[in-house]
């Protein structure tokens, strides 16, 4: 939708009124498997758009704040939580991201200290809990960054990402241990990609140019 800048203020912004079902009606009622491949890759570049290009991010991913039109359009509602990257966050976030970070330990551990998540002061145990789970979610999160084409319907993927986020949901040491460390952003990042990878997986958009923004 078009932005009105004249009749927005700091605490409203007036936009167009755009037609279309909510993307969860959509996913239910579509049988295109090309459509839906066209949904998708739109909404991955929407996002990756923003993260890498603006430094920006819609960071409230969930199926209400999205529509498609009758023509297959993908149309963005909601910016009430925008969130802005700093590049001191952005910058050893996606390194992290990349395969040769995960298989480089003291690189690794160079940017879970950059991020707040590490401290130099983390006991021993406490300091390799932090490690193995951080790099064990990297490891999950990151793999369509390892590809030039990524299969988001894959149930394999998705299930390995519920079954650490439930299994960690119930880890009595996690609980035990100071878990108020990490950048603010890291939180609304991961939130920012966990929304995304499920609308991703509820359309079953398979074939998705990675770096497809790039060219946008």
């Amino acid at each position: 939708p078009n932005y009105y800048s004249d009749l927005s203020s700091k605490k409203i912004i007036t936009m167009d009124w755009m037609d279309g079902i909510h993307l969860s009606e959509f996913t239910d009622r579509n049988t295109n498997q090309e459509l839906s491949n066209q949904i998708g890759q739109a909404l991955w570049d929407f996002y990756m758009f923003q993260i890498h290009n603006l430094k920006k991010v819609h960071a409230d991913p969930h199926p209400g704040n999205f529509l498609v039109s009758k023509k297959g359009e993908l149309i963005a509602l909601d910016f009430g939580c925008m969130k802005t990257i700093p590049l001191d966050f952005y910058n050893p976030y996606f390194v992290l991201a990349k395969q040769e970070t995960l298989d480089n330990e003291a690189l690794f551990v160079e940017k879970m200290y950059d991020l707040d998540i590490l401290r130099k002061e983390d006991p021993k145990e406490e300091f390799e809990f932090f490690k193995a789970m951080f790099h064990e979610m990297l490891t999950i999160f990151t793999q369509p960054f390892h590809v030039e084409e990524f299969d988001f319907s894959s149930e394999e993927f998705f299930g390995k990402i519920s079954e650490f986020g439930e299994r960690y949901s119930k880890n009595t040491e996690l609980r035990s241990y100071n878990a108020s460390r990490g950048s603010k952003h890291f939180i609304y990042m991961n939130r920012t990609f966990f929304g995304l990878y499920n609308l991703m997986f509820d359309l079953k958009a398979d074939g998705i140019k990675i770096n497809n923004f790039m060219n946008l």
